[in-house]
């Protein structure tokens, strides 16, 4: 078998579509069942294994993909790359409106927006080229052959006789959505908690603060009443409100730490502040650190400095070059 039944009433099934990533082997696609009608829950990365696992477990489950509605969490490639070669024309998606946007223009706007700020952080020119090249590939899903259904927080999708509620939960993206089963209290939870990584914040496209958001989203989720949260990578487990607990934690402690380099080195720009922030990583030397790892870390510690800057934490002010550059809020620029 190619699917594990993890959860009855409604029947839910884990299938792992091999991912080969820094922290995990696998993406985690789920799928609910009730007689004939069948939702899957992201689709996995876009490889020939893939595939063939995806598609051998649906049809084992007898959950047909060209008569399936799909859910997407997020846009990223390992969630969505399968979309366009298991999914028929005109299958219903279900996503963000954030997600179809990005879906359509293929991220190119926020990847532009993101060569920019890196820029202004202080990373230079070439290597931020170099950084967006990293994590830019070919469009993965064509939304437009589907027939794409937008929804937000609160929305419900059916699936047979059960509804199941949209919860957004920004933070990792600006798109992000968990999806609900009242009934079972079950969470599909996207990468929105994750036991084997502590999941990347990036930076919105609107300037908001991306990682008061993810906070905000994490208390939300402990708030509710959840039996089971299914993650999308690694192990689901009994312990998630912990590892809620420990997330909060952990982005506490980083914000503390930045704020004390920021004390300690006032002026330094926003690409040197966050180069010296601790991050687990298997070298401290940057150019031995992955274009990739270096991607995350980078928009990661944006985030922290942007939350930093809302909150009055620290102050941002401009050098002799337009660059990003901090100061402790005691200290005048």
């Amino acid at each position: 078998m190619h699917s594990t039944r993890i959860r009855t009433n409604p029947d839910i099934y884990e299938i792992k579509v091999p991912f080969n990533n820094v922290s995990t082997s696998d993406t985690n696609c789920y799928v609910v069942k009730d007689g004939a009608d069948a939702l899957i829950v992201d689709t996995g990365a876009p490889t020939e294994d893939g595939y063939a696992i995806l598609r051998d477990a649906l049809e084992e489950l007898g959950a047909d993909p060209s008569k399936a509605s799909y859910f997407l969490t997020h846009l990223h490639y390992d969630h969505v790359g399968l979309m366009d070669r298991i999914a028929s024309a005109g299958a219903t998606v279900y996503l963000s409106a954030e997600g179809l946007g990005m879906a359509r223009d293929g991220g190119t706007a926020e990847l532009h927006e993101d060569f920019r700020r890196l820029a202004e952080e202080g990373v230079p020119r070439t290597e931020a080229d170099a950084l967006v090249r990293s994590v830019t590939g070919p469009r993965v899903i064509d939304i437009d052959r589907c027939a794409p259904v937008v929804v937000g927080d609160g929305d419900v999708v059916d699936v047979g006789s059960y509804r199941l509620q949209v919860v957004a939960t920004p933070g990792h993206t600006p798109d992000h959505l968990s999806l609900y089963e009242p009934g079972s209290k079950t969470l599909f939870g996207g990468d929105h908690v994750l036991f084997v990584i502590s999941p990347g914040i990036t930076v919105f496209p609107d300037g908001s603060d991306s990682l008061q958001a993810y906070l905000n989203s994490l208390d939300r989720v402990r708030n509710m009443e959840i039996d089971a949260l299914l993650v999308s990578h690694g192990e689901n487990r009994p312990d998630f409100r912990e590892r809620i607990d420990w997330l909060k934690r952990h982005h506490i402690e980083r914000l503390d730490e930045t704020v004390g380099i920021v004390e300690r080195e006032p002026g330094l720009t926003g690409e040197d502040v966050v180069r010296r922030i601790h991050w687990n990583v298997p070298s401290r030397i940057w150019s031995e650190i992955s274009l990739m790892q270096r991607w995350c870390i980078l928009m990661e510690g944006i985030a922290i400095l942007d939350h930093l800057t809302a909150t009055g934490r620290v102050k941002r002010a401009k050098d002799g070059d337009a660059r990003n550059v901090y100061f402790p809020v005691a200290t005048s620029s």
